[in-house]
């Protein structure tokens, strides 16, 4: 009897160290990719691929392609997003429904989450349309990018960020 709980003892011994050294190639790559992750946060040089839309009334709208992207740059970003919500002022112009333009001269802070991940936050002054642009990036590149419009209810996004092209 004792010798067989210390035999079934060493096989669930050896069983654990066999399923931690199959998953450390799976850890080695992750942190690799979180390291990528930071070093294009860091670098303030990357983009924002959305995928889908999350309304304001909590529907989420998938996006096909990659036409939809939010470029940050070291002095500006750009932005070319749809919008789907409602807004406080009538559109003249329904091709400027969406959110489409530069906007140069930003403040841009980052702030590491206690998960892993980080937190980008992009205040925009020099806005008529975005007043506000908060990023968060998880540790495996996938992000969610809420606005908060001037004249509009607030909407997010949900992506990848990728190197700049």
């Amino acid at each position: 009897m004792k010798t067989s709980k210390i035999l079934l003892t060493g096989l669930c011994l050896l069983f654990a160290v066999s399923v931690t050294r199959a998953q450390s190639p799976k850890h080695f790559r992750d942190s690799l990719i979180a390291q990528a992750v930071k070093k294009l946060i860091d670098s303030r040089q990357f983009i924002f691929f959305v995928q889908s839309v999350m309304a304001p009334g909590g529907q989420n709208l998938p996006m096909a392609g990659e036409n939809y992207t939010f470029r940050i740059r070291t002095d500006s970003v750009q932005l070319n997003l749809p919008y789907v919500g409602r807004g406080h002022q009538a559109v003249t112009d329904f091709s400027q429904t969406g959110f489409t333009f530069k906007a140069g001269n930003i403040d841009y802070s980052v702030k590491e989450r206690k998960k892993g991940g980080w937190d980008v936050t992009i205040p925009l002054h020099n806005s008529t349309n975005v007043s506000l642009i908060v990023l968060n990036v998880l540790k495996n590149g996938s992000a969610t990018l809420h606005l908060t419009p001037r004249s509009r209810q607030p909407i997010s996004y949900q992506g990848n960020i990728a190197e700049k092209e």
